[in-house]
C-alpha cells in the first residue's frame, strides 16, 4: 500500500460521504493515475460507491464558441491534409460530454489546441451564446457533487492568486500529494510575464478586424485603431530587439536598464492612445447599454481585448522597472520578459490560510532530508501541527543497486552529449530495454532520442513530446522491453511495477544552471550561501524523487545509474545519503577504455 492509499483510506472512512476532499497532485500523470487506477480500486476496497472526478484548468477544455467559429480553410491548413480531421473535430465537439481536449489524442503544442482551448482571456462570460453548454462551467458544476475532487497545484494556486478569492469548488479537507512541489508551483503561479508574440497577434489586423462592425456602430474609425495598432507593433518589435541585444544571455538582470524602460514606456504610451479611442464603447458596455445578444457578445470580446492590453502594460512595466530584486528574479530574451518571486513561503502560507480547510494533510516521499522537515518547512512556509516520517517498506539492499558513473567529461564540456549518448545506449542495450531515462537537458534528450532511433530492432523507444504523456506512459507499461526517454517532468507520476522497469538512468545531479536568474537572485538573498542552503538540498530531494521511480513494489528489482561521478567524489555534498541504502558502485570511463569498478 502506497502513501496515497494510506491517506485516502482513513479519510474516506471518516468522511462518511458527509465531507468532501480536495486532493491536489503535482502533475497530470499523477491525476490520471488516481482517476484511472487508485480511486476505482479504493471504491472496491472500502465497499462504498463514493463519487470522484478530475478537475482540470480551463485550457484543458474546449470552447464551443471557438469550435463553432473555426474556419474550414484554416482547419485544412492546421492538419495539412484534405480536411478529414477537421470533420472529426466537429463530430467530437458534437459528441463529447466533457470537452476534455486530451480526448483528441493530440500532442502538446499542436496548433489545433490553441484554436479550441477555453483558456486565456478569451471567455466572454455571460455574453457567450454557448454558456448553457459550456464545458468548463459543466465541469465545475459537476465537481460540486463529488466526494473526492482531484486537481493539480497550478490550478489551485492560479485560481486563488489570480482571482483573489477562494477555490471555486467547495471542499472540507485538503490533501496535498507530492507536497515537495508546493514552492515551485506557487512560484510559477505568481510569475509575471510579458510576451512579444502574443501581444503582436493581439495588435495585428486579423484580430482587430473582428471588431470593425462594432467600432463603426459606435462612430469609431476602424482605420485609426488599426494604424495605432501598427505603430504599437513597431514599438513592440523595437523593444524586444533591444531586449535581445541588451539583456545578458544568462543570469537575468538585477537593475533597471534605462534604455529598455524608455522603449517600454514609449510602447505603453501608444497602447494608452489606442485604448483611449475605445473608451466610449467601454463606458457604454459597462453601463449595460448593449441589448442585442450578438452585439453583446462582440462587446464582451472587445472588453477581453482591452483587459489583455492593460494586463500586458502592467506586466511589461513591472519586468522593466526591476523594482524588487533580489526578492524577485528578472530575465528576458527576444520573445518575453519574465519576473518571478524567489521565495514563496509567505505566498503559500497566505493561500492556505485563506482557504482554511478543516484538515490539511501534506505528504510526499521527499519532504525530509535525513528525517528532518526543516528545509521543506522553510521553503514552503508551512509549520505543521504534527509530522510523521515513515520508513519505506521496501528492502532496498536486496532489491536494487546504484551505479555512479564518471563519464570522464565535465557536464556541458566538449564531447559531453556524444559520450553520454554512447554510454546510455550501451546501458539500455545491456539491460534489454526496460529503462526509464531521465535527462536534465532538452538538448541532450533530443540528441539521445536521435541516437536511439538510428538503431534497429531490439526494443521500442518512446520519447517525451512524441505523444501526450498519458499515452507515452500507457505504451511504456504495455511494452515491457521498451525505453522511455523523458525530462524532469517524468520524475513523478511514473509507476511501473514489475519487469517493465528494471533500470533508471539519471544523467546528473539535478542542479540548476548556476546562471539561472532564480539561482542568482536567491544567492543574493542568502548572502552568497545559496548553494549550500538551497540549491544542494533541493538537488538531493529531486534526485531521490527520480530514483524512487525504480522500486514500486516488494517484488521489484533493478538498478539506478547516475552518470555523475561527483555524487561519490564530492562527499561533502552527501548525495548518497539522500538515496536508498543499498550497494553502490562507482564506475569510471578513462580514455574510452571502459568501466573500471571501484567500491563507492
Amino acid at each position: 500500500m502506497g502513501k496515497t492509499f494510506s491517506v485516502l483510506v482513513p479519510a474516506l472512512m471518516e468522511a462518511h460521504g458527509e465531507r468532501s476532499i480536495l486532493f491536489l497532485t503535482a502533475s497530470i500523470a499523477l491525476q490520471e493515475q488516481l482517476i484511472g487506477k487508485d480511486l476505482p480500486r479504493l471504491q472496491r476496497l472500502v465497499g462504498r460507491d463514493f463519487r470522484f472526478g478530475l478537475l482540470k484548468g480551463r485550457s484543458r477544455y474546449a470552447c464551443r464558441r471557438k469550435g463553432a467559429g473555426l474556419p474550414p480553410g484554416e482547419s485544412l491548413s492546421l492538419f495539412g491534409d484534405d480536411g478529414g480531421p477537421s470533420v472529426d473535430v466537429a463530430r467530437w465537439l458534437a459528441e463529447t460530454t466533457t470537452g476534455d481536449l486530451s480526448e483528441l489524442g493530440l500532442s502538446d503544442g499542436h496548433p489545433l489546441l490553441a484554436q479550441l482551448t477555453a483558456g486565456g482571456r478569451s471567455c466572454i462570460g455571460t455574453s457567450c451564446p454557448f454558456r448553457e453548454r459550456c464545458f468548463v462551467i459543466g465541469a465545475y458544476r459537476d465537481a460540486q457533487d463529488w466526494d473526492v475532487v482531484v486537481a493539480n497545484y497550478h490550478l489551485f494556486f492560479s485560481h486563488i492568486l489570480e482571482g483573489g478569492g477562494t477555490f471555486p469548488v467547495r471542499y472540507d479537507w485538503l490533501i496535498c500529494d507530492e507536497a515537495h512541489r508546493l514552492p515551485d508551483v506557487a512560484r510559477g503561479a505568481s510569475a509575471v510575464r510579458a510576451g512579444a508574440e502574443g501581444m503582436a497577434a493581439l495588435l495585428g489586423p486579423r484580430t482587430l478586424q473582428r471588431f470593425e462592425s462594432l467600432l463603426r456602430s459606435h462612430a469609431v474609425d476602424p482605420s485609426s485603431v488599426r494604424e495605432e495598432g501598427e505603430r504599437c507593433r513597431s514599438s513592440l518589435k523595437e523593444l524586444f530587439e533591444a531586449v535581445r541585444w541588451r539583456m545578458p544571455r544568462d543570469g537575468g538582470i538585477g537593475a533597471c536598464d534605462p534604455e529598455l524602460l524608455r522603449l517600454g514606456r514609449s510602447l505603453t504610451d501608444g497602447l494608452d492612445r489606442g485604448l483611449h479611442l475605445l473608451r466610449g464603447i467601454e463606458d457604454r458596455f459597462m453601463a449595460g447599454d448593449f441589448s442585442d445578444k450578438a452585439v453583446l457578445a462582440e462587446g464582451a470580446e472587445l472588453m477581453n481585448w482591452i483587459d489583455e492590453v492593460r494586463s500586458f502594460k502592467k506586466s511589461l512595466l513591472w519586468c522593466l522597472e526591476v523594482g524588487r530584486f533580489p526578492g524577485w528574479a528578472y530575465w528576458g530574451d527576444g520573445e518575453a520578459l519574465t519576473s518571478m518571486p524567489v521565495t514563496v513561503a509567505d505566498i503559500v502560507r497566505d493561500v492556505l490560510e485563506r482557504e482554511s480547510p478543516q484538515k490539511n494533510v501534506l505528504l510526499s516521499a521527499t519532504l525530509t532530508l535525513s528525517g528532518d522537515f526543516s528545509f521543506w518547512s522553510r521553503e514552503s512556509g508551512i509549520l505543521p501541527d504534527r509530522t510523521l516520517a515513515v520508513e519505506s517498506p521496501f528492502d532496498f539492499a536486496r532489491q536494487m543497486e546504484i551505479l555512479v558513473v564518471d563519464v570522464g567529461v565535465p557536464v556541458g564540456g566538449d564531447g559531453y552529449d556524444a559520450t553520454m549518448c554512447r554510454v546510455m545506449r550501451k546501458l539500455c542495450d545491456e539491460n534489454g530495454g526496460r529503462t526509464l531515462v531521465l535527462l536534465s537537458s532538452l538538448r541532450l534528450l533530443h540528441a539521445f532520442a536521435k541516437k536511439m532511433r538510428e538503431r534497429t530492432g531490439g526494443y521500442a523507444v518512446l520519447v517525451q513530446g512524441d505523444l501526450p504523456q498519458r499515452e507515452l506512459l500507457a505504451r511504456f507499461r504495455e511494452d515491457e522491453t521498451s525505453v522511455l526517454i523523458g525530462s524532469v517532468s517524468f520524475r513523478e507520476g511514473v509507476d511501473i511495477p514489475g519487469e517493465g522497469l528494471t533500470q533508471v538512468i539519471v544523467d546528473r545531479i539535478p542542479f540548476p544552471h548556476p546562471n539561472d536568474p532564480l539561482v542568482r537572485a536567491r544567492n543574493e538573498l542568502e548572502e552568497g550561501k545559496g548553494f549550500v542552503r538551497v540549491t544542494l538540498p533541493n538537488a538531493r530531494m529531486f534526485l531521490r524523487q527520480a530514483v524512487g521511480r525504480l522500486i514500486r513494489s516488494a517484488s521489484d528489482h533493478g538498478r539506478v545509474v547516475l552518470l555523475d561521478g561527483r555524487a561519490v567524489d564530492r562527499r561533502e555534498w552527501r548525495i548518497l545519503e539522500a538515496l536508498p541504502s543499498c550497494r553502490c558502485t562507482r564506475l569510471s570511463l578513462r580514455d574510452g577504455s571502459g568501466p573500471l569498478p571501484q567500491e563507492a
